[in-house]
């Protein structure tokens, strides 16, 4: 693979843009060169970078950190809730094929749960954002992917229940899940050791639960609200995962609560996703986790490949 498709497929002007706006430009330019442009160098780099970016924000916000730390006080209410919250801004109907495939199989499967769908038609009856981020996602500094990390802890906050992105799969009847999943005080899918050695950015957004007004989401909201008060800009891709990881970190009794699953395993059939189809697979696959994080973004000749997970997840 050449330079030019590599510097493609890593995001192109993008990534340089935002790595600009991180403050790391030129540590990545510095470590691209003398790592080299292999595949296993890129990862490399990749992590050094997210390293360098969760650091200067630990940094730049420690104040609101410490602040956060000497004025929390945990008098409210931490009830469990049996809602399931789905975000599509669009509407179902205009949803790509998968999308809809994914709510259907939560519908069939997750029976004993309120599922909810939010929509940019509906959301303001569930939840109210300060003005100031109402504001800067009408203006597009918040794109729709970011106003939906913020939109999952304001109602997991508020209400409780579990979030689960419009692009998971779920494979498993809900008495065959196992409790945790919906009943713990916290719970994500995460990067567990040895893989997570080196890694900034530790948790999964995807799929989480939580009681109501639970301390680490408060914190992480609380942490997002002060950045986009001053900013216009994304920083990170994965602001929340940075801020998120940054709260667990400054409170080890309380990620040591959550059950560890890790973040691999949900991502095996979006990685086969058109490969062909063998039933041992898919049964080996959807034994090991009820749920699987998909995409809908992928070139619409694959979807035409015959005798795929695709065509399988599609058809069935």
């Amino acid at each position: 693979m050449g330079l030019k498709e590599i510097f493609k497929k890593q995001g192109g002007l993008n990534l340089i843009k935002q790595y600009h706006e991180s403050g790391v430009l030129k540590t990545a330019l510095g470590e691209f060169f003398l790592l080299g442009r292999d595949k296993k160098a890129l990862e490399i780099l990749r992590l050094s970078v997210q390293f360098k970016v969760k650091q200067r924000l630990e940094k730049k916000y420690k104040r609101q950190i410490q602040y956060f730390d000497e004025n929390y006080k945990d008098k409210k209410i931490h009830e469990k809730s049996n809602k399931v919250w789905v975000c599509w801004f669009q509407g179902l109907e205009n949803a790509p094929e998968l999308v809809k495939k994914c709510y259907k199989s939560l519908q069939a499967n997750l029976t004993d749960r309120e599922i909810i769908l939010i929509t940019s038609e509906n959301m303001d009856q569930y939840v109210k954002f300060p003005k100031f981020i109402l504001e800067k996602w009408e203006k597009g500094y918040i794109t729709n992917t970011h106003m939906t990390d913020l939109l999952r802890l304001e109602l997991l906050i508020y209400y409780g229940g579990m979030w689960i992105d419009s692009t998971v799969l779920c494979t498993r009847k809900i008495e065959e899940i196992s409790e945790y999943y919906f009943d713990s005080d916290l719970f994500f899918y995460q990067l567990l050791k040895p893989g997570r050695d080196g890694q900034a950015q530790l948790i999964s957004s995807w799929l989480m639960s939580a009681k109501t007004n639970n301390k680490i989401l408060i914190m992480t909201r609380y942490l997002c609200y002060e950045y986009w008060k001053k900013n216009t800009k994304m920083m990170d891709y994965f602001l929340l995962h940075d801020f998120m990881s940054i709260a667990l970190e400054h409170n080890p009794d309380e990620w040591n609560k959550v059950i560890p699953r890790d973040n691999a395993t949900p991502h095996i059939l979006l990685l086969r996703l058109f490969d062909k189809y063998e039933e041992r697979l898919w049964n080996s696959v959807v034994e090991q986790t009820p749920f699987h994080k998909l995409t809908y973004k992928f070139d619409e000749c694959q979807t035409n490949l015959s005798n795929t997970f695709y065509q399988y997840i599609i058809n069935n």
